[in-house]
């Protein structure tokens, strides 16, 4: 069931999502052995310029990592690294929105990721540093119609997701002039990770009627508490 509450200038979504069918086996480490040599070898890539596989490379990686779960400092980061790798991808290709929707998600999921050398990637990786996560802000002026939401999409949580009960996430983003969330900021995430990277990845697919002032399109900032029972 989902419901819409708007509170002044900000829309509220609430999602209450029973998710059946999951196993409650624990959620066991990252093989980070192999997800290291998998990094280096899609970074090589990112330096080619071979922007197209490794995108499809480090898509690969981060599903097989939420399906693991991990929730220690070291999956963490290389979570992030795996995210950061998507955000040049993205850039190298073009993809500017979801370059900086990805490479803010790694800095909040590791706050290291923001200090990386990313020189030896070219104009993306110096496009990524003269972008390091800030909170973004956007104050519609008098009479500017809120934006709502027209398409809601469910999170496809792992089988592991159970063991870690029920979570809330809330984000702050901001819906861009085409009615598309940009610029994620997770006020406070899932018990993991990897969750909080599942259900951005399916915010990130909502579709919203932008806000309007005087009959034009604006930006709209867009405060999103979802309540899950997992």
């Amino acid at each position: 069931m989902v419901s819409i509450r708007k509170f002044g200038k900000h829309v509220l979504a609430v999602a209450i999502l029973s998710i059946a069918g999951l196993s409650t086996a624990t959620a066991g480490s990252l093989p980070a052995d192999t997800w290291r040599s998998a990094v280096n070898e899609n970074a090589a890539s990112l330096r080619r310029g071979d922007y197209s596989n490794s995108l499809k490379t480090a898509e690969r990686l981060l599903s097989q990592m939420v399906e693991r779960l991990g929730a220690g400092s070291a999956e963490d980061e290389m979570l992030a690294t795996a995210l950061t790798q998507k955000a040049l991808a993205n850039a190298g290709l073009g993809n500017i929105n979801d370059a900086l929707w990805y490479w803010y998600i790694a800095q909040e999921i590791s706050p290291a990721a923001a200090r990386s050398d990313l020189s030896a990637f070219g104009a993306p990786g110096e496009y990524l540093k003269r972008h390091p996560f800030a909170i973004a802000e956007s104050n519609p002026g008098p009479g500017t119609t809120p934006a709502r939401v027209l398409k809601q999409v469910v999170p496809n949580f792992p089988s592991g997701a159970s063991h870690f009960g029920a979570g809330d996430l809330i984000v702050h983003i901001i819906i861009d002039r085409n009615g598309s969330a940009t610029l994620p900021h997770i006020v406070h995430p899932l018990p993991a990770p990897a969750l909080s990277y599942v259900a951005l990845e399916a915010l990130k697919r909502w579709q919203f009627a932008p806000a309007k002032q005087n009959g034009q399109a604006v930006a709209f900032p867009f405060d999103l508490t979802v309540h899950y029972k997992l």
